[in-house]
């Protein structure tokens, strides 16, 4: 089973991401790529998953109709250099108001955790070559930040500008 940072804490992860075996073993909760997702909610059809998975160039205003029916909003970074799952987790948490869990999946790595929490990212899921005990440090590395934060952690102390 996979395991994830959530909330602060190395856990393990039960949900199934788009491509995943599905007869690796027991499975609750499956996440659907956003077309599939929204899909459900199409005349006639049933709606089963309660996970959503965002690419780069998925638009996060086709999913904001239907966030009251989401658990979990796994968003994909395909780089290190790729920043537009940061203005998706921000729009989602502040624009969207969602307050289920937001999690940073793919080419996500630690030295991003802070940052991604600061936007509204609440779990991660890091590549199988990221130190999970190391990652969690990262999520404390500043103790003083410029910009408003989003979302539940971390919350460093303001800079006090003189005026």
């Amino acid at each position: 089973m996979r395991r994830i940072i959530s909330r602060q804490q190395i856990v393990a992860d039960d949900w199934r991401y788009p491509g995943d075996d599905a007869t690796a073993g027991p499975v609750a909760r499956s996440i659907l790529p956003l077309v599939e997702f929204v899909a459900q909610f199409a005349p006639g059809a049933t709606a089963v998953a309660r996970g959503v998975q965002l690419s780069p160039p998925d638009a996060v205003e086709t999913l904001a109709p239907h966030l009251q029916h989401v658990e979990l909003v796994a968003i994909v970074f395909t780089s290190v250099g790729e920043g537009r799952g940061y203005t998706q987790g921000r729009l989602l948490r502040e624009r969207f108001r969602y307050t289920g869990e937001l999690r940073a999946t793919g080419g996500a790595k630690r030295d991003q955790l802070y940052f991604l929490a600061r936007c509204g990212f609440d779990s991660f899921d890091l590549p199988p070559s990221e130190d999970l005990d190391a990652a969690l440090a990262h999520l404390h590395r500043f103790s003083v930040a410029y910009q408003r934060t989003t979302g539940d952690l971390p919350h460093p102390a303001g800079r006090a500008l003189n005026t």
